[in-house]
């Protein structure tokens, strides 16, 4: 935060129901008690693990000069409301309200923290900008990115992900963007969604939420029945795409593009950079140069070679789309390929079906499946109850060039398998 604020100002904004009342500036937010500082706003957040409010006394010893709180917490430094995750947002929307920099919204159900590296790598040539870090794409992570702006930005980039019903119009109502991405939608979060619609109508809450003078670019397979102003972009307006190993080269609009981004996934995601940036009267030479030096995100479709052996790191997230993807891609390379694949998590109902109907089209693509997990028994590979069991076998059945597929969701941690690999494996 580059503008301070007195904890009474802050007490109004977040219409606090106690009467603690102090004049000293707050400089920053915080919601780590380990990492909070003299001068910080520490907000007492309840995840899925622990609850903040555990730790008020903590960010207190640390320097906070005040804690966001739900509940009286015998501080006498605190600021009590009714739900410390919405304060939060109240608080961005408040600090965000302060600058006149124009919002970029982009969600969807794969794509998403690509895409966005893919628009600010090319913005960045031509516009001051601040982008959201890493996958900052939550209800805390969009307030956390908000908080960085200082003033300097003409363009804001945020990452919008959601999981339930609400969400994504709620970033909405904090980050104000005046233009929306959706890179695609398919069978994600369907615990929370419920359904293929459920996730559609979610996403689409980003193009309603626009202002009248803003404008959409989406994916030309999601909706007709946009009243916004919307381009698209498709598949179909590309020629000679060609996918090694090493990156993939295609023609779009007559145009030649090249990314060391694998697979044609991420040409989807190109085009969607390419189309928003093009709308922002960014010339063809920016893009490209800007396309052609982007680095594969860790854990999203990452290569790494160990001598004539390469290990592809997917394991950031995953449902049956980008499992899709990921094995379409290595369907295409021309050597032996060892499947090492774990659930796909929130899927609902149907989620042993969805399981069923990846392992058909693993098992017809890899030379070797191996999986671990609860769900991934499903897939009809050879399943293990833990990974030092798979990872034993594995190493007993490898020849020493062969493409090495490792993915599930985020919460099975396999990107530990990819660690354990490539340090045995060099």
């Amino acid at each position: 935060m580059v503008r301070t604020f007195m904890i009474n100002s802050v007490k109004k904004i977040l219409k606090s129901k106690n009467d603690y009342n102090s004049q000293e500036l707050i400089r920053n937010i915080s919601i780590d008690s380990r990492r909070t500082k003299p001068g910080d706003l520490f907000f007492a957040l309840k995840g899925e693990q622990t609850d903040g409010h555990y730790y008020v006394k903590d960010a207190l010893k640390m320097g906070a000069l005040a804690c966001v709180v739900e509940k009286d917490m015998k501080t006498e430094k605190e600021i009590i409301v009714d739900d410390t995750l919405f304060a939060l947002g109240e608080f961005a929307r408040f600090y965000r309200n302060q600058f006149p920099v124009r919002t970029i919204g982009i969600t969807g159900t794969n794509g998403k923290t690509t895409v966005k590296n893919l628009v600010a790598g090319i913005m960045k040539r031509k516009y001051r900008l601040l982008s959201s870090k890493k996958n900052y794409n939550s209800l805390i992570g969009v307030p956390l990115t908000i908080f960085n702006l200082s003033g300097d930005e003409e363009f804001l980039v945020v990452e919008m992900g959601t999981s339930s019903p609400g969400e994504i119009k709620r970033l909405c109502e904090i980050a104000r963007p005046e233009i929306g991405v959706i890179t695609n939608i398919g069978t994600g979060h369907l615990k929370g969604l419920k359904t293929l619609d459920g996730v559609r109508k979610e996403k689409l809450s980003l193009v309603y939420a626009l202002p009248d003078y803003g404008f959409a670019v989406i994916g030309d397979n999601i909706t007709k029945e946009i009243n916004q102003k919307t381009a698209t972009f498709s598949l179909n307006d590309c020629e000679k795409i060609s996918s090694t190993e090493y990156g993939t080269h295609f023609i779009y609009n007559g145009r030649q593009f090249f990314t060391p981004l694998l697979g044609l996934a991420n040409v989807y995601n190109c085009l969607a950079a390419i189309t928003l940036t093009s709308l922002l009267k960014i010339e063809y030479k920016e893009q490209y140069s800007a396309l052609s030096r982007i680095k594969p995100i860790p854990g999203r479709m990452e290569p790494n070679w160990c001598g004539n052996l390469l290990v592809i790191n997917d394991t950031y997230n995953a449902n049956p789309a980008s499992m899709k993807n990921a094995l379409d891609f290595i369907s295409k390379l021309k050597r032996r390929k060892i499947l090492i694949l774990g659930d796909m998590l929130e899927l609902g109902k149907r989620s042993k079906q969805f399981h069923k109907d990846i392992g058909r089209r693993a098992q017809k693509i890899g030379d070797l499946l191996l999986t671990s997990g609860k769900e991934a028994k499903y897939y009809g590979g050879r399943h293990f109850q833990n990974n030092k069991k798979l990872l034993n076998f594995f190493f007993k059945n490898i020849n020493g060039d062969e493409v090495i597929l490792v993915k599930a969701s985020r919460a099975l941690r396999f990107e530990k398998i990819v660690r354990e690999l490539i340090t045995a494996l060099r």
